[in-house]
C-alpha cells in the first residue's frame, strides 16, 4: 500500500499546495484590491491635483489678464499725462514767448518815451535858455532905454532949473509931455 500512501501524500500535497495557492490567490487577490484601492486614490488625488492645477492656471490666468489691463490702463493713463503734460508745457513756452515779446515792446516803448522825452526836455532847455537870453537882452535894452531915459530928464531938468526963472512956458511943455503936471 505504500503506493497508496504516496498517492494519499500525492493528494495532500496537491491539497496543501491548492490550499497554498488559494491562500496565495486569496493573498494576490487582496494585494489586487489594496492595489486598485491605492490606484483610485492615487487616481483621485491625481484628478483632485489636476482641478487644483487647471483652478490655479485659471487664477494664474485671470491674474495675468488682470496685470495686462492694468499695465494697458497705466501705460494709457501715463501716456495721456504725457500728452497733457507736453501740451502744457508748449502752451507755457507759448506764454513766455508771448510775454518776452511783450516785454520787449514795451521796453521799446519805455525807450522811445524816454529819448522823446529827453528830446523835449533838451527843447525846453533850449526855450528857456533862448527865452532867458531874450530877457537878459530885453533887460539890457530896458536898462539902456531907462538910463538914455534918465540921462535925458537929467538934462532937462539941468535945462529946466538953468532956465526956470526965464521960461515957465518950456517948463509946462515938459511937464505936459513927459506927463508929470497933471
Amino acid at each position: 500500500m505504500p503506493p497508496k500512501k504516496q498517492k494519499d501524500d500525492g493528494a495532500q500535497n496537491n491539497a496543501a499546495k491548492i490550499t497554498m495557492l488559494d491562500f496565495e490567490a486569496k493573498r494576490l487577490q487582496m494585494r489586487i484590491v489594496e492595489e486598485q484601492m491605492r490606484a483610485d486614490r492615487s487616481k483621485t488625488q491625481e484628478m483632485q491635483l489636476q482641478q487644483k492645477y487647471l483652478s490655479l492656471e485659471k487664477d494664474f490666468k485671470g491674474e495675468k489678464d488682470k496685470l495686462f489691463n492694468i499695465s494697458t490702463d497705466m501705460n494709457r493713463q501715463y501716456k495721456q499725462m504725457q500728452d497733457e503734460l507736453l501740451k502744457d508745457i508748449n502752451e507755457l513756452n507759448s506764454t513766455v514767448k508771448e510775454k518776452d515779446e511783450v516785454i520787449k515792446t514795451k521796453e521799446q516803448q519805455i525807450t522811445d518815451y524816454r529819448a522823446n522825452y529827453e528830446e523835449k526836455l533838451k527843447k525846453k532847455d533850449q526855450d528857456i535858455a533862448e527865452l532867458r537870453k531874450k530877457i537878459d537882452d530885453m533887460s539890457l535894452e530896458f536898462a539902456d532905454m531907462l538910463k538914455e531915459t534918465l540921462n535925458k530928464m537929467q538934462e532937462r531938468i539941468e535945462l529946466a532949473q538953468w532956465d526956470n526963472n526965464s521960461d515957465n512956458q518950456v517948463m509946462r511943455n515938459f511937464k505936459e509931455a513927459s506927463g508929470f503936471g497933471n
